[in-house]
């Protein structure tokens, strides 16, 4: 699915930096070209070089930006090379930037310069993702076409605040970039209601006994991710009551 595509991986200054790791890895080992843009406080969480080396490509950083070496301005090349590009974690002051077109380093000029779907997959802490300003900023870039979310979960952050925050894990980043892939961005389901039934069936005997099957529904479950992808509003109905990462539905 990714073999030899094209994914840009912009990473801005966060804690949640580790988690981007294994997306880029992940991409890597599966064929995919992966290219990573780093600002400068990025770099403070991890370095230039784990990219590097995870991605058998080069890492940009600011200092990268204007090199004579590079021939054509380096933000125009990246743009016009990535066929998605992730921003993750995408900090309040990122999101900032993007809401209001703002380019004042290589990330956001790069933002500017390229005119494929971008994912952004916010992290920071719980009571700076509920501001008024950092919500408006959100709800403002979401409603431009190229931009799609890989919504914060709740949970315990790195600030040891419990509460909404944390970025999407790696597994449902990965595939949210295969899903832009495919759809090049396009919402083709968008005002459409999706109803998916997934999983094993129960037919009690009495209130013990019942004869079910082994069906996991992971099948479901991808049908009900990839119709959200596509702009769909989903309703799941899963026979299983565990743990669901299904963000949106």
């Amino acid at each position: 699915m990714v073999k030899g595509r094209r994914i840009l991986i912009g990473v801005s200054g966060g804690i949640a930096a580790y988690k981007v790791c294994e997306v880029v890895s992940t991409l890597a080992k599966a064929g995919a070209e992966v290219k990573a843009i780093l600002t400068d406080a990025a770099g403070e969480f991890v370095t230039p070089l784990t990219f590097a080396t995870l991605s058998r490509h080069p890492a940009f950083t600011d200092k990268d930006f204007w090199q004579a070496n590079h021939g054509r301005p380096l933000h125009i090349q990246l743009g016009e090379w990535a066929e998605v590009f992730a921003i993750a974690p995408l900090t309040a002051n990122t999101l900032a930037k993007l809401a209001g077109g703002f380019a004042d380093n290589l990330l956001t000029n790069t933002v500017l310069a390229s005119t494929c779907p971008i994912l952004l997959a916010p992290a920071m802490n719980t009571d700076m993702w509920e501001q008024p300003a950092v919500q408006r900023n959100w709800r403002e870039v979401l409603t431009y076409r190229r931009y799609h979310a890989a919504n914060p979960g709740a949970g315990m952050l790195a600030c040891d605040r419990a509460g909404v925050g944390r970025m999407a894990e790696p597994h449902e980043i990965l595939p949210h970039i295969e899903s832009l892939l495919y759809t090049k961005g396009d919402r083709d389901l968008a005002g459409k209601r999706v109803l998916i039934s997934a999983g094993g069936t129960r037919e009690h005997l009495d209130p013990v006994r019942f004869i079910g099957n082994p069906s996991t529904g992971k099948m479901g479950i991808a049908l009900a991710q990839a119709a959200l992808h596509r702009g769909a509003a989903v309703t799941l109905v899963h026979s299983i009551t565990g743990e669901l990462s299904l963000s949106g539905v």
